[in-house]
């Protein structure tokens, strides 16, 4: 069963990329864009960190 905290983790990261797709969608400056993407990137890196350390622990 998921933790607390890959629920958390996983809620960021779909609330990170839903916001980059509606700046996309709704034609947002590009710099909100870029924040948008940039926010979505690291819980991107946050969610490959969990698994590479989920991994580890499997070992």
């Amino acid at each position: 069963m998921p933790s607390d905290e890959t629920r958390r983790l996983l809620k960021l990261f779909g609330v990170a990329v839903t916001t980059l797709e509606d700046a996309v969608r709704d034609e947002a400056a590009a710099d909100q864009v870029a924040r948008s993407a940039a926010e979505a990137r690291a819980r991107l890196d946050e969610v490959a960190a969990l698994i590479e350390r989920l991994e580890k622990e499997s070992r």
